[in-house]
This record gives C-alpha cells, structure tokens and sequence, in this order.
C-alpha cells in the first residue's frame, strides 16, 4: 500500500512539474514577448504627441485626433493620415497581430457637408472606419484580420474636438 501512495505522490509531483514548467513558464514567456513588442511598436509611432497609446490586458490601443487621418467633414484620408497610416501598417505586417478593429467615433455637431451621403454622424464614422481598413489592406495587411466599427456621435459628450477620434484596436 505504501509502494502504491509513495507511486500516486511522485506521479502527481511530476504531473505538477510538466504543468508548471510545460504550460506556465512557456505562457508566462509568450506574455511577455507581447509586452514587449507592443512596448517596441509604441516606440515607432510617428511623433508629434497626438496619439494616445495604451496598453490593456487583451490589446493595444491607439488613439489618433480623427483630424491627423482625415480631411475635415470627408472620409479622404489626408497626406499626413496616409504617413501616418503607412508606418503603422509597415509595423503591423512585422508584428504578427492577430487582429485589428478601426473604430470611429465623432462628436456630436450636426452634419453640415455631405448630408446627401452621410445624414448623420454614424454614417460619417462608418465610411471614416472603412475607409481606413481598404487603406490598411492595400498595403498588404490581410482582410480577414481587419474590422471596421463606427461609434459616431453614441459616445460623444459634446461637440468637443476630443470627440473626434479614430481608434485602433490591436489584439
């Protein structure tokens, strides 16, 4: 009996070792890895000190003005947004992401110009969101890992230029 408990002991302090130094150190590494990584990315990002990054237990956040991507009141990516968009897709193609949501949100002014084609502020944030994604895949990010999510004016407090933002989610 006590060849059969002395067995069940050591057969459990070894199932506990391979777990431990099989499944957590490795994990605990990988973990880490992305840290960095994303600690590198940041690093990258263009100066100037508009954006805003943060980074969370599942992804990277990047907080652009959606003034440095885009021309007022249009969904046209400006020239500095295309720079800006650029670098980042260069870095994402190096990183190995998984996943990537542009999201769009605006504030809550009324649409002045272009009312024929977006009526509200979600139509805007919509096409702003998309066309930054077309942009990211025609630099070579893959489609299939890319999502285009428009907020609008839903989470705006006012008409606030910090309203307006494009957001870049990276899981």
């Amino acid at each position: 009996m006590r060849l059969i408990l002395g067995l069940a002991v050591v057969a459990l302090g070894a199932a506990l070792f391979y777990l431990y130094y099989g499944k957590v150190v490795p994990m605990e590494k990988v973990l880490q890895d992305l840290y960095e990584e994303n600690t590198r990315l940041i690093k990258r990002l263009p100066a100037g000190g508009e954006e805003k990054t943060q980074i969370k237990e599942d992804r990277t956040v990047i907080r652009f003005p959606s003034d440095s991507i885009f021309m007022p009141g249009s969904t046209e990516i400006s020239n500095r947004g295309k720079r800006i968009l650029d670098n980042f897709a260069n870095d994402m193609k190096k990183s190995g992401f998984n996943y990537l949501e542009v999201a769009v949100y605006t504030d809550r002014s009324p649409i002045k110009s272009n009312r024929d084609r977006y009526p509200t502020n979600w139509e805007l944030a919509a096409a702003r969101a998309t066309s930054i994604v077309r942009y990211l895949i025609s630099r070579g990010l893959p489609p299939d890992k890319l999502a285009a999510i428009s907020y609008g004016d839903s989470r705006a407090r006012g008409t606030s230029s910090a309203d307006r933002v494009v957001e870049i989610r990276i899981y």
